[in-house]
């Protein structure tokens, strides 16, 4: 009995034993794994404080941002209203210069109607023109023609007058020639006429 009693509490020591050792490997692993994870843990707490100081200083610059472009939207807005307020005063503007227009217009589509029935009078006036033109034109060729016709009888006549002048001249040269003969026999007549009543003279005496 003390035998078998001294081999199962040896039994039990050892396998008490190798339990021990068991839970202390055991509690050694769960060290390191609890180590690692601290370490794991602080990185972890690190990264996260790291990021959250980028994201602070992140929503700090789009807060910066946001700000710059609240001012951005209000002078947007700010220019949109006088914009707006600029284009109902363009807007009234432009009706009335449009009215203005529109009453120019109907003044010079009445002076172009009236222009248009003043180029159509024209337009007959100067076809009825344009007739009489052409009867003139007729007219003158039927002067010209006669005035040709007359300059030609013109210069023949102008010839024979030319022919007739040469004609009166050589009429001229013989009359010259017998007017110097008359005249010449004239004077023998009145010497023979002398002598004659000298004779007789000269008879009555004797």
């Amino acid at each position: 009995m003390l035998t078998f009693s001294s081999c199962v509490s040896k039994k039990k020591f050892t396998e008490m034993q190798s339990g021990r050792l068991k839970a202390e490997e055991q509690v050694m692993k769960l060290t390191d794994e609890n180590n690692y994870k601290d370490s794991r843990i602080e990185a972890l707490i690190s990264d996260f404080e790291n990021m959250k100081n980028e994201l602070l200083e992140s929503n700090a610059i789009k807060d910066q941002y946001i700000d710059s472009l609240n001012n951005e939207m209000f002078a947007v807005r700010e220019t949109l209203a006088r914009q707006k307020e600029s284009l109902q005063q363009t807007s009234f503007n432009y009706g009335f210069e449009r009215q203005r227009m529109i009453e120019e217009l109907k003044v010079k589509d009445n002076t172009i109607s009236s222009l248009n029935a003043r180029i159509e009078s024209l337009d007959k006036e100067i076809s009825r023109q344009s007739s009489l033109i052409d009867d003139k034109n007729l007219q003158l060729q039927v002067l010209g023609d006669r005035l040709n016709s007359l300059q030609g009888e013109k210069e023949r006549a102008e010839q024979q007058g030319v022919e007739l002048q040469e004609k009166l001249n050589q009429v001229q040269d013989e009359i010259k020639k017998l007017n110097a003969v008359i005249s010449e026999k004239d004077q023998t007549i009145t010497r023979l006429q002398n002598n004659v009543n000298l004779l007789k003279r000269e008879l009555g005496r004797n």
